[in-house]
This record gives C-alpha cells, sequence and structure tokens, in this order.
C-alpha cells in the first residue's frame, strides 16, 4: 500500500509540476511588451527614456499592489524596500510634463503559476494541486484631474490529486481551487488627484504600505490583513477610505480616514461615530529612516506603533513596534520586530539575513487545534524567529539559492526551507521550493499535515 501511494504521489507531483512549466511558458511566450496607449493613437517610443516615458513599469510599481514576498537571492542584500505609498507619489511627480498634455493608459499585472504537494512523514497519503493566480490592473492618468486604478485578483484550479486520507484539519484548510471555472474578486479600486503637487489625494479601497519590516509587521495595523512575505504576489483586498499624503521637505506626513466600518450588510451608519482613523509621520536622520504611527477611533482600540530603517556598520537594520492598551473589547498587548540582512564575499554574492518577533498576546497552542485553525499564521506565539543564507550565484549565475528556517520557538516547530530560482536562457524561470516541516505533533507547523511532513512547490511567473 505505502508503494502504491509513493508512486501515485511522485506522479502526481511530476503532474503538477508539468502543469506550471507548461502554462508558464505559454504565458511567457504569449507575452509582449508592456501595453500603453497615448489618446489620439500616439505610441510612446523605445528609446525615450524612463523620466520622458510615461508608460515606463518602474514608475508604477507601487500600484500594482507590489508583493511582500521574499526576494531574491539576489536581492536579499538590499535594505527594506521603500516603495508603496511613497513610491506612488513618487511616480505621480515624476511623471508629469509641463510640455505635453496627453491621457495616458496603462494595463499590466503578475499572473503566478505553481504547483504544490504535500507527503506526510508514514507516505500513507498525499495531496497535489496546480493553479494560476494573480492580479491584473489597469489605470488611466488625465492631466489636471488625476487618476483612476483599478486591480482584480484571480485566480483557476488547474490540477488536483490525491491519494489515501488525508487529515481532516488540512482538507478544511487548504482545498484545492476549482477546475471549472476562473474566481475574480475585486482588490483596488481608488481615484487619486494632487494640489499643484504638493498635496497628494487618494480617495476608494486602496492597500496602503505601513512600516518596512518584512516577515512580521506590527505597525500595519490599517490593512484588512497583514502582507504575507512567503507570497510571491500580493492578493490582499483593499480598505475603503480616503487617504491624504503631504511631503514637508524632511518630514512626510500620512493620513488615512478608515471607511470600513460605515457599513454592516445593508445597515449604514453615521460618519462622525463609524469612521476611524490613522496616521504617519516619517523622517530621515542620523542616517536612518524613522516612523510614528497611530490608529483609533469611535469602538476601535486605539493602537500606536515606531519604526526604524537604515544602514549600520554595513547591513541594513529595520524594526517595529506597536503597542496598544485595553480597550474595544481587546487585550493591552505589545508586538515588536527586529531584522538585520548583510552581504557577504567579495562580489557580494552572498547574504544572511535575520528577523526575530516578539509578541505578548502569543502562547504555545501545541495541542489545540481549534486555536491554531483560527490564530493568524505567524502571529500565534509570542517568540519568532527567521533565518536565510542566499547566494547568487551557485552553482552559476543562472541560478539563485537560499536555506531558510522559520521557527515557533514558544511551541518549538519550525519549517526548513531549500529554496532554488532558475533562469536559464529560452526557457521561463522557475522557482523549486523543498520544506520539511518539525518539532513535535499538533503545533503551528505540524497540526495540519503532520510531523515530519515534506512539500515541494515549483512556480513560474510573467509580469506585464
Amino acid at each position: 500500500m505505502a508503494n502504491r501511494t509513493i508512486v501515485r504521489a511522485a506522479l502526481a507531483v511530476v503532474q503538477a509540476a508539468l502543469f506550471a512549466v507548461a502554462i508558464g511558458g505559454q504565458a511567457a511566450a504569449a507575452a509582449g511588451a508592456q501595453a500603453s496607449i497615448v489618446a489620439g493613437g500616439q505610441a510612446a517610443t523605445p528609446a525615450a527614456s524612463a523620466a520622458d516615458n510615461p508608460f515606463d513599469a518602474s514608475a508604477f510599481d507601487a500600484a500594482v499592489g507590489a508583493s511582500a514576498g521574499p526576494p531574491s537571492a539576489a536581492q536579499s542584500a538590499a535594505g527594506p524596500a521603500s516603495g508603496g505609498a511613497a513610491a506612488l507619489d513618487g511616480a505621480a511627480i515624476g511623471s508629469s510634463s509641463a510640455s505635453t498634455v496627453r491621457t495616458e493608459y496603462l494595463v499590466g499585472g503578475s499572473i503566478l503559476v505553481s504547483s504544490y504537494s504535500v507527503l506526510p512523514a508514514g507516505l500513507s497519503w498525499y495531496q497535489s494541486s496546480a493553479a494560476a493566480t494573480g492580479r491584473i490592473f489597469g489605470k488611466v492618468s488625465v492631466p489636471d484631474y488625476g487618476s483612476l486604478y483599478m486591480s482584480y485578483n484571480l485566480s483557476q484550479g488547474l490540477f488536483a490529486a490525491q491519494g489515501g486520507t488525508p487529515p481532516q484539519a488540512a482538507l478544511l484548510a487548504n482545498p484545492p481551487l476549482g477546475l471549472a471555472a476562473p474566481t475574480w474578486a475585486p482588490a483596488e479600486l481608488h481615484y487619486s488627484f494632487d494640489f499643484g503637487k504638493r498635496v497628494f489625494v487618494r480617495f476608494g479601497k486602496q492597500l496602503l504600505a505601513w512600516g518596512p519590516s518584512r516577515v512580521w509587521s506590527p505597525i500595519d495595523f490599517v490593512n484588512q490583513t497583514k502582507a504575507d512575505y512567503f507570497s510571491p504576489i500580493d492578493l490582499r483586498q483593499g480598505k475603503p477610505g480616503l487617504r491624504v499624503f503631504l511631503p514637508l521637505g524632511p518630514l512626510n506626513a500620512t493620513a488615512f480616514a478608515d471607511f470600513s466600518g460605515l457599513t454592516a450588510g445593508s445597515l449604514v451608519f453615521d460618519p462622525a461615530t463609524a469612521t476611524r482613523f490613522a496616521g504617519r509621520l516619517d523622517a530621515t536622520f542620523g542616517g536612518f529612516e524613522w516612523g510614528v504611527s497611530a490608529y483609533g477611533g469611535h469602538g476601535a482600540q486605539a493602537k500606536g506603533g515606531i519604526d526604524f530603517s537604515g544602514d549600520f556598520f554595513g547591513s541594513a537594520i529595520y524594526g517595529e513596534t506597536a503597542f496598544a492598551p485595553e480597550g474595544a473589547g481587546s487585550s493591552a498587548f505589545i508586538q515588536s520586530s527586529l531584522g538585520l540582512s548583510r552581504s557577504l564575499g567579495d562580489l557580494k554574492d552572498w547574504s544572511l539575513s535575520f528577523e526575530g518577533f516578539y509578541n505578548s498576546a502569543g502562547a504555545d497552542h501545541a495541542g489545540d487545534p481549534p486555536a491554531l485553525a483560527t490564530a493568524t499564521p505567524l502571529y500565534s506565539g509570542m517568540w519568532y524567529l527567521y533565518a536565510a543564507l542566499a547566494a547568487t550565484r551557485l552553482p552559476s549565475s543562472d541560478f539563485q539559492t537560499r536555506v531558510s528556517a522559520l521557527s515557533n520557538l514558544s511551541d518549538k516547530s519550525l519549517s526548513l526551507s531549500l529554496e532554488e530560482d532558475l533562469s536559464p536562457p529560452g526557457m521561463p524561470p522557475l522557482n523549486l521550493i523543498a520544506s520539511l516541516s518539525g518539532g513535535g505533533a499538533g503545533k503551528e507547523f505540524t497540526w495540519l499535515y503532520g510531523d515530519g511532513a515534506v512539500s515541494i512547490t515549483v512556480r513560474t511567473s510573467i509580469e506585464f
């Protein structure tokens, strides 16, 4: 029986991987240059520089809802990316042209085709699936009026296989995507404009960049859900609200009115009592970027936070601390993260990174599946640690290798991963990940699939 399960599982892994590679190859072959149209039929010329070309992709990276996923081995030595709201504001400033008045259109997206397979330690069952997920966006900018941005998340199951009897918890927590029809969901829709390039306003459903940390983001109490560092594409839903960004020389100020509590089903509430507010001030001094954040409102727990990022003796260092008193039916808490990354070697082709996290409200939930099922992943314990070693040319320039460990120090469970990024000429880029979960049964990293479970992920992506 075990031999049959192994053979079937191996076939499922191969089939799912072939799906990912085949679909990714077709997508890469079909992808052309990023579409850009100028009103009146005038197309932007390839020879234009990024400063002169309003359709240059780098000017709109933040608008795509950029992934908070882990950097490639080549990028892991870089410090925390600024990006987000500030990058979008910078793009708005840099793409204006006094001599040319024209309507600009931009269409693009990111699509991830991946396969995922898992085997328990006893090889008594297996699960395998493949899917395409991603985000498609469109943006139109009208001089003196502003810009309208809209994005949709999409997902489509491509393959599914199962043998034996997986645990019921695993079936409920990670059901495969349906193969019949794709799923579409609006992610963001907002209108942006400015007053003389001095005050920048964004109104509508939106995601906000809030804090420099990578794996854990204590001070992001503004977005509906925290970013998943290990996901290559950010598929979160935006939050309805009004954002105002005010650059003040060495100081930047951001204010956000959160409208998500104005309705509940068919009920509509008074904005004077149902609107919640967030604010952030950030400035650079002493070689570091510093930030102070706050969030609160009627019926909401008041929260505050501080963060920093910068270079410290050749290493990129960053950190966040969030705190809240008891209120609105929630207990007081303190959360704090601290991270560091450093390039190694004469050619800087190796990098070492660490990030730790403390959560005063966390606990050891080993042996308590209901608590683990309802907890936010990576936030259920009190202490966590992530470490990674990456190489950009191992064994050649077409390979990027990363070895990483992620541990819940409270229940002593962990996940070990070996990751390879392959970009051989003439082929779509591939990302291969093999992971092992351990530390004992019934803990954060083992309660779904069991102690000693192995997972294999094969994925490729296309951006346009």
